[in-house]
């Protein structure tokens, strides 16, 4: 997009990930086992909006490996679920105020993106690691963010403490693999399948936007702005140290998954 900066990595990739504790070859109730997952995590990458979905959409279309992968939008940008869209209006009142609009290709509805209240992820698994269907891939991701806010010292809550409202925004209501913390919604995610290969995109909300970036979504949507993130439960988590666990956890579920499938396998 015009004016947009370059991409810019601000990390280098760690290696490939292996649990802790899990050789590469184990042994289940005297069986062999499968080897423990391997993740291929990418960079840390600061970039517009159009940049980091066409990143994920190549990764949909070309992983082979299970990949991970987090990213800051710069500038902020509005990303459209699947099957969603604005007006000509809103988008142009959203361009005014110098935020992008880009379109996912997971569904769900609009999130509001920007380095400083807010960070994204993928998650990209191939054919033949999970069951096929949706519920699998939603756990696996929703499991290991859980453990990780955890082991941060932030309970996730149990459920909604509210109904589901029909909105345009995301983070004004909670879905089923949705993560909230007192009350706020703080993790949300949605998913794409392609052929085998599914995507998983997730946004952790760390606390409310600026509010010249509210009064401009509010102006283009007409719905108001509802959601603190984790600023609700009255905690400031380090983004980098969060992804370093969840990665981590969701190394070891996905090992844990293969090992329980090679014990119920014949041999």
């Amino acid at each position: 997009m015009s004016g947009a900066p370059p991409p810019t990595a601000v990390d280098k990739a760690p290696p490939p990930i292996a649990v802790d504790g899990v050789p590469a070859a184990t042994v289940v109730d005297g069986a062999p086992a499968a080897s423990a997952v391997t993740l291929v995590e990418l960079p840390l990458l600061r970039a517009a909006g159009s940049e980091q979905m066409a990143r994920d959409e190549r990764l949909l279309d070309e992983v082979d490996d299970p990949t991970v992968r987090r990213y800051l939008w710069s500038p902020p940008a509005v990303s459209l679920g699947r099957f969603q869209d604005l007006t000509p209006a809103a988008r142009a009142a959203l361009a005014a105020a110098g935020i992008d609009v880009v379109r996912r290709p997971s569904g769900g509805r609009l999130v509001l993106h920007g380095e400083g209240f807010e960070w994204s992820f993928a998650v990209a698994v191939p054919s033949g690691l999970l069951p096929y269907g949706t519920r699998a891939a939603y756990r696996l991701v929703d499991d290991a963010m859980a453990a990780a806010l955890a082991a941060a010292g932030v309970a996730p809550d149990a459920g909604r403490d509210e109904p589901y409202m029909r909105s345009a925004l995301c983070f004004s209501s909670a879905l089923r693999y949705d993560l909230l913390v007192a009350g706020a919604k703080a993790v949300a995610v949605a998913q794409v399948r392609r052929g085998e290969r599914l995507l998983v995109h997730g946004s952790v909300l760390a606390r409310r936007p600026p509010a010249a970036l509210v009064a401009a979504l509010e102006a283009a949507t007409g719905e108001p702005w509802r959601g603190d993130g984790l600023a609700a439960a009255g905690v400031t988590l380090d983004g980098e140290a969060l992804w370093r666990t969840f990665v981590s956890c969701l190394a070891a579920r996905l090992t844990a998954d293969r090992l329980m499938s090679s014990e119920e396998t014949p041999t």
